[in-house]
């Protein structure tokens, strides 16, 4: 009795984990062209594929929306052979398609265009980013689900000046092993998310210096101790030579 009721619910376990699953949204959507970074105020152009349409719902609505501004978007549907059957545009921030399987829809490809926004919040790590499209999936009624998310990352000339002196100095920094370096670092990194990109880079340089004196004085003294104990040894071996010559022999 007891091995037949824990069959049961673990039977009944295995049926609601399914219909857990089941009720994540199944669309997909990938990337086809999505550039990594771009310098504020610059043209950004973005495009997306969307896929697995119809796994959960056979009518919904496609929700897009994104940080750019001056923004347009442009919506196309194909069918399984690939034909395009349908094609919107609309301007704005965000954006609704209706998608149905009545219409022979099998893909939908999203492009995006606009401007790439201000920084809001300077942040090294992790490095500023903005919202290129995010996609959900809205049902009749107003239930939706998140498909995806893309992002990118975004820059004026002077924070990637900053940023990359940043870089170049934590690698250095990073190696060293000095604890002045580091600190020296991490005020460079503050300054920079002050927007203080000018000391940002100032103090990085310095990190880099601080760092550089710290490796060479280390070495320094490796190299001499080593120099020491090969004079050490070398000292040792003539000694050691001298004496034997010096040694009367046993034949005399």
């Amino acid at each position: 009795m007891k091995s037949s009721k824990l069959l049961s619910l673990l039977v009944a376990g295995l049926l609601v984990s399914s219909l857990a699953v089941g009720s994540a949204a199944a669309v997909e959507s990938a990337p086809q062209e999505l550039p990594e970074e771009s310098e504020v105020g610059t043209d950004y152009e973005a495009t997306f594929e969307l896929t697995n349409l119809f796994d959960e719902f056979e009518q919904w609505t496609l929700r897009g929306e994104t940080e750019l501004t001056n923004v347009t978007w442009t919506v196309v549907q194909y069918d399984q052979a690939g034909n395009q059957i349908g094609q919107t545009s609309a301007d704005g921030q965000t954006f609704n398609e209706d998608i149905s399987i009545d219409d022979g829809t099998s893909r939908v490809e999203v492009r995006v265009t606009g401007t790439t926004p201000e920084i809001g919040n300077l942040t090294y790590d992790p490095e500023e980013r903005f919202a290129v499209a995010n996609f959900t999936q809205v049902r009749e009624g107003g239930t939706q689900q998140a498909i995806a998310s893309h992002s990118a990352h975004h820059y004026t000339p002077d924070s990637k000046e900053a940023r990359n002196a940043i870089d170049n100095a934590s690698e250095v920094v990073n190696g060293s092993g000095s604890d002045e370096a580091q600190q020296t670092l991490q005020s460079a990194i503050s300054a920079y998310e002050a927007g203080n990109f000018e000391n940002a880079i100032s103090l990085a340089d310095r990190a880099e210096n601080e760092a550089t004196e710290t490796t060479t004085r280390r070495n320094f003294l490796l190299y001499g101790a080593a120099a020491v104990v090969v004079l050490l040894l070398l000292g040792g071996a003539y000694y050691l030579y001298k004496s034997r010559q010096q040694a009367p022999s046993r034949l005399q």
